[in-house]
């Protein structure tokens, strides 16, 4: 594996689920620190070793490469995920370097029972949450009427702030969404506290943990995303979105850092698939899509639920890559495709006589949009053996080719399934000429 340019930000180019746990922990192995720096839970990403799944939501999969692993503070922490995940790399034999910053929201069980009785009310217009209480963790800290990790030390500011706001949660979800809900106060502050004991070792300031290794220059920082560029609440497809930024940017103010040029690898799955609810113009609900979910494994890492999968969508990705500036993209699950004969590309949408080469900004136009399509020939062997890419089919590499010239960016890395090894670094030479 070539030597990548640090600082790196690697994240999602499409609506999540592309395979970014897979190339962080490809390429942290030239990291230092690894830093996670949005989301919650509701991401899961997935890391194969040999034999050993790692399934890790919270904990950045640079855990598995046994580096100095950065929760910031642009992430929400459910403490009893965040213990388990510690655990399991710990009962795998693997060392923990972690660091967690003392900003971090935390998820309370009120977060969760809102998130239900708020999609329960909502009815068909519900987003598709996984109920974990990501979003109304986030609606506290923009409050500011937040619990951060740091309370979890002192237990009469916390016991305060909890009364405080379990009474008016309460009141929302009773009186409000009409659901019945009741918490036990107490035994609620007798286990965070202790979250706060077993955790007390992890946290430090991390925004100046980063910065002074910036400007220092003597670590080379790898930043990991969760969820993925088009599921920003602000330029993606809103309301169907997620609570927190996603675009490559906003790695500044989620880790506590100041602007500087930062390499930016866009992860892109070679079809697209979604989670929940929200346009998908080139969705799949024939065979086809059936064949992609079944081979592609196109099953939720935390919700377990089928994602819907569909063709690659070209102006959805123009859009992404306008939103997050990517350097170089890592093309994924290219394997998944092999055996068909033919490949649709989505070109453009068109809806009520007008053309779009990127996604209109208008949720309700973006849902009347029909894909025009082009063209390519597939392949038909198997190419999950690849390990160079000399050795894939003339059309697969015609494929990656296409993709690369649409959206003026080079492809960098192929993945031909789960696997380390089955991550195919694309000669300088070979992305020339893409």
């Amino acid at each position: 594996m070539p030597k990548v340019h640090f600082p790196l930000v690697v994240i999602g180019a499409q609506w999540g689920d592309e395979g970014k746990g897979k190339l962080v922990d490809v390429l942290a192995q030239d990291a230092d620190l690894v830093v996670r720096f949005n989301g919650g839970n509701n991401a899961g990403h997935t890391v194969t070793v040999g034999r050993d799944i790692f399934k890790l939501s919270l904990l950045p999969s640079g855990v598995v490469q046994k580096k100095h692993v950065v929760i910031a503070q642009g992430c929400v922490v459910d403490p009893q995920v965040l213990l388990e995940e510690i655990a399991l790399i710990k009962a795998r034999g693997l060392p923990l370097k972690l660091s967690l910053d003392p900003r971090v929201h935390v998820v309370m069980p009120y977060h969760k029972a809102l998130d239900r009785a708020t999609e329960l009310w909502k009815g068909k217009s519900a987003t598709g949450s996984l109920h974990l209480g990501i979003g109304y963790c986030y609606e506290d800290k923009n409050n500011r009427f937040g619990i951060r990790m740091d309370d979890l030390l002192y237990p009469a500011v916390f016991r305060e702030k909890l009364r405080r706001n379990l009474g008016l949660q309460l009141r929302r979800i009773r009186q409000v969404f009409g659901q019945k809900e009741s918490f036990d106060i107490a035994s609620i502050s007798r286990k965070y506290l202790h979250y706060g004991k077993q955790l007390k070792q992890y946290l430090e300031d991390t925004s100046t943990l980063i910065e002074n290794a910036l400007q220092a220059k003597t670590k080379r920082v790898l930043f990991e995303g969760a969820h993925g560029t088009l599921l920003d609440p602000v330029f993606g497809t809103y309301p169907y979105t997620v609570a927190i930024h996603t675009i490559s940017g906003s790695i500044f103010p989620y880790v506590g850092i100041s602007p500087r040029p930062v390499s930016t690898l866009g992860v892109v799955k070679a079809y697209t698939t979604r989670v929940g609810n929200g346009p998908f113009p080139t969705e799949l609900t024939d065979a086809t899509g059936a064949a992609m979910r079944t081979k592609g494994g196109e099953f939720g890492t935390v919700s377990k639920r089928p994602r819907r999968c569909g063709w690659l969508d070209l102006p959805a990705l123009r859009t992404s890559t306008r939103l997050s500036g990517y350097t170089a993209l890592a093309l994924t699950k290219l394997d998944v495709l092999s055996g068909l004969s033919t490949l649709k590309v989505c070109v453009a949408y068109k809806t009520n006589g007008k053309r779009y080469s990127d996604i209109p900004v208008s949720a309700y136009t973006y849902g009347t949009c029909t894909p025009v399509y082009t063209q390519l020939d597939g392949w038909q062997q198997d190419i999950s053996a690849c390990t160079a890419y000399a050795k894939l089919p003339a059309t697969a590499k015609g494929y990656i080719r296409y993709v690369s010239r649409a959206l003026k960016t080079p492809v960098a890395y192929v993945s031909v399934g789960p696997k380390r090894s089955q991550v195919i670094t694309v000669p300088a030479a070979a992305q020339t000429d893409l």
